[in-house]
This record gives structure tokens, C-alpha cells and sequence, in this order.
């Protein structure tokens, strides 16, 4: 694993800005546009990225999961998707088995059963939102998909990495 935390590399990072309020403000780097991001808001898109790592990829190894985070974050940069986290794991979760990611709209309660794998999943979600972990192999991927699935659109992107039981492209 490849774990590299450069503001260049990534383009996706938060940092607190100072702030005459006594709440810190966020301000993400979103392809180069800083977008202000206030303590709630920022704490609902960390929430979000964890949700998708807890519910998509808890058994996979931490590589995994972290892949599946950056991938969340590649799609936020995109301009094809969402432009929030939350926007992009929970795009089209009103339409049954037609969302981006799986465990947003089969219809399963979305409970949080294993606090060690839970938390596992915040943490990882704060480090690769902030930007201290990335995945070179995985780099600008948008797509993944389990081993046991075989998708149409995977023909058309470029394979860039199999972690645990998933399969990334670009």
C-alpha cells in the first residue's frame, strides 16, 4: 500500500481556516474552488463517507476501505456526480437497486450493529477526507465493484487495482 497526503496529489483536502467566530470553519479544496464548509457540515460529510466505508466495505481489509472512501471523494471532484459526499453516496437512494452504492437503497435498515468496525470507519473517513491517506494504486478511480459481480460498465474503464473482494477502475 502506497499512502501519500499531498495537497498536490490529492486536490481534496479540509483544513481549518481562523475564524473571528468561535466555531472553526472549514474550508475544503474542491479541483482548486475552496468551498466553506461550517463544523455541522463538515461533520454530516465525514459522517456520510464513513456510512458508505462501514456499510459497503466493514469486512474488507483497511485498504479496502479506504479505497472505497477515495473513491466516494474522486466521484465529489468529478463534476459527473454530486458535488458532496453525501450527495454522491446517497444519489438516487429513493430508487430501488438504482443508487451508486448498494446499501443505499436495498431497503436494509442503515444500524450500525458493530461499534468496533463503526469506528474503524470514522476514523478512516477522517483521515482520507483530510487527506492524510491515499491509495497511488487506487489514484483518481470512480468505480468499483465485488469479484462476484460483473458489470457493463466495468468493459469500458481502465482496471486499476483488486483489494479484499473488490475490483477498482478508472
Amino acid at each position: 500500500m502506497t499512502r501519500i497526503a499531498s495537497l498536490a496529489l490529492l486536490a481534496l483536502t479540509a483544513f481549518v481556516v481562523p475564524s473571528a467566530a468561535s466555531t472553526p470553519i472549514t474550508s475544503l479544496i474542491l479541483s482548486g474552488v475552496p468551498v466553506v464548509l461550517d463544523g455541522d457540515t463538515l461533520a454530516k460529510e465525514q459522517r456520510c463517507l464513513a456510512e458508505a466505508i462501514y456499510f459497503e466495505a466493514r469486512s474488507e481489509p483497511e485498504d479496502g476501505r479506504i479505497a472505497v472512501a477515495q473513491v466516494v471523494l474522486n466521484r465529489v471532484r468529478s463534476g459527473t456526480y454530486p458535488g458532496s459526499v453525501c450527495g454522491v453516496v446517497y444519489q438516487n437512494r429513493h430508487r430501488h437497486l438504482a443508487c451508486q452504492f448498494s446499501f443505499a437503497c436495498m431497503g436494509k435498515s442503515l444500524r450500525v450493529r458493530e461499534s468496533e468496525p463503526w469506528e474503524d470507519a470514522v476514523r478512516l473517513a477522517r483521515d482520507v477526507y483530510e487527506g492524510r491517506i491515499y491509495l497511488e494504486e487506487i489514484g483518481a478511480s470512480t468505480h468499483y465493484h465485488a469479484d462476484y459481480v460483473q458489470p457493463d460498465w466495468a468493459k469500458r474503464l481502465r482496471k486499476m487495482d483488486v483489494i479484499g473482494r473488490h475490483i477498482f477502475y478508472s
